[in-house]
């Protein structure tokens, strides 16, 4: 006897349609318990938001959210113009919700609550439920990862716009439609905008593609949505590669190196844990998860060896610019929990991946405490303590008062600089006596010097003096020619001590 002829018709069976409409709810119901790290990583970001000072990189931003649009045009034209999708997006934040410390860190908060549960979904669609939560919640605990939760830069943006493109992408290959190859080129486009470094994450993605998905198809659609989106990149990749010398001061000799692998964890034992786990990860996968961990590899190591082979060109060297590896690492070592359970077990039940997860995050937790409570000091950044020193300032200037920087810190006295004119925006502001034009005005971040001292004093009565250097003599270390002027006309009347920062007022002699 032989089985009777099926003629494909192109549509699906009532069974076959009723065990999709099952799998789809099954998916929906397990993609509840990626609020889980959603709500950690909200939480720790919201924990201590404002503690830590505003630092020189998150002053940057304010300044440039302040710029009027010719002032702005002038800044990107020079300088920071792979930031210029940013800067326009806090701009209009700032608008929304204002400048303080808190509005300006919000979007970053919000954005890597959004990754840890992106996380939570990527790892259930490439492995299980397990897997995805514990990945979200490694995520969210991370020091490193509360370190840009709470900072007003792009690189929380940065991170959620990668990790959104894979979860896009997986979408598309799972159910392919126009609407999804669409979000996942739009991804790509926001990704290139917000920092063009992380568009090597489209490597990992083609590896996947290729090991995973048979028939053309679905390649074919994934090099047309790329290659849109590399037309709307490509332009701002090549004039931004023009100002990369803005960052020249960036090493890559062996401390360099270990500072970048310190600091994508936040501390040395975390790191040495997340790449043991990512290794078992890689080396135990079967053959249908090999392509998924392959990805994942990919998408954790690429960017940073990328990053130290072109350092000549780009100097993009440091472990902020590879934040968005972290949810690879993250992925990988969760997995390799699960799989190490597994094999110690010999269990093929997802709930084997629940105990690592009991085991592991509340030592995670408590290992990393010290680290969650620096990322949220001043001892972050090593940056002295502007805000104390300049709100100090402020409740004691009066109107005809001048103001001057000693900033061993700072070097040129910018950092000090934006600081003061962050702390006193709203109120009375003493006159920059050693600058001739402000950095709004020179389209850059540094404002033009005075050449002549003796001018630019002027008959001021008195001036504030904030100094880093750090010397018993305030004065020691200016230009020359400022401090001859200054122990020739003026007079210490009066110096208040901050946190690696002092407070000088100079009274003009008699």
């Amino acid at each position: 006897m032989t089985a009777p002829a099926i003629e494909w018709t192109g549509q699906a069976t009532s069974a076959e349609t009723a065990a999709a409409t099952a799998t789809v709810r099954g998916r929906r119901r397990d993609g509840w318990w990626a609020l889980l790290p959603v709500a950690v990583a909200l939480g720790l970001g919201w924990w201590r938001l404002g503690a830590r000072d505003l630092w020189n990189d998150e002053l940057v931003t304010w300044h440039a959210t302040s710029l009027s649009v010719d002032q702005f045009r002038m800044l990107i034209g020079n300088i920071d113009l792979v930031h210029a999708f940013y800067y326009l997006f806090m701009s209009a934040v700032t608008a929304l919700a204002g400048d303080s410390a808190i509005a300006l860190r919000l979007p970053s908060v919000v954005a890597i609550g959004l990754t840890a549960g992106l996380v939570a979904l990527i790892g259930r669609r490439l492995f299980d439920t397990p897997v995805g939560v514990l990945a979200g919640l490694l995520f969210a605990l991370l020091p490193t990862v509360s370190r840009y939760a709470q900072e007003a830069r792009s690189y929380a943006l940065v991170t959620l716009a990668a990790t959104a493109a894979t979860w896009l992408l997986l979408r598309a290959i799972g159910q392919s439609s126009r609407a999804r190859w669409w979000a996942y080129g739009i991804a790509l486009v926001l990704v290139g905008w917000l920092h063009f470094v992380a568009l090597l994450v489209v490597a990992a993605h083609l590896l996947y593609l290729w090991r995973s998905v048979p028939g053309a198809e679905l390649r074919w659609r994934w090099a047309a949505s790329t290659g849109i989106a590399g037309l709307f990149v490509l332009p701002l990749l090549m004039l931004g590669s023009r100002q990369s010398g803005q960052i020249s001061w960036v090493k890559n000799d062996g401390d360099a190196v270990l500072r970048l692998l310190d600091n994508l964890t936040g501390t040395r034992a975390a790191l040495v844990v997340t790449v043991a786990l990512a290794v078992v990860a890689v080396t135990t996968a079967g053959s249908r998860r090999r392509p998924a961990a392959l990805m994942l590899a990919v998408w954790a190591v690429l960017p940073p060896i990328a990053g130290y082979l072109t350092f000549t060109w780009l100097h993009l060297f440091l472990a902020r610019y590879f934040l968005f590896t972290v949810p690879a690492w993250t992925l990988l070592a969760a997995f390799g929990v699960c799989q190490a359970l597994r094999l110690v077990t010999r269990s093929r039940l997802p709930a084997a991946g629940l105990v690592g997860a009991l085991l592991l995050l509340p030592t995670l937790a408590w290992h990393t405490m010290p680290a969650q409570e620096k990322v949220r000091s001043n001892e972050a950044d090593g940056q002295p303590h502007y805000l104390d020193a300049v709100r100090y300032l402020g409740s004691r200037v009066q109107p005809g008062d001048g103001m001057a920087y000693n900033d061993g810190f700072g070097g040129t006295g910018e950092v000090a600089r934006k600081a003061t004119d962050y702390s006193l925006r709203d109120q009375l502001r003493p006159r920059d006596v050693f600058s001739s034009v402000p950095a709004r005005d020179t389209g850059w971040l540094t404002a033009r010097e005075c050449a002549d001292p003796v001018v630019c004093v002027g008959d001021t009565k008195r001036i504030w003096l904030v100094e880093t250097g750090h010397l018993n003599d305030s004065l020691a270390g200016l230009p020359p020619a400022r401090e001859a002027l200054l122990r020739q006309k003026f007079l210490i009347k009066e110096v208040k001590r901050f946190d690696r920062v002092r407070v000088v007022l100079l009274e003009r002699k008699p």
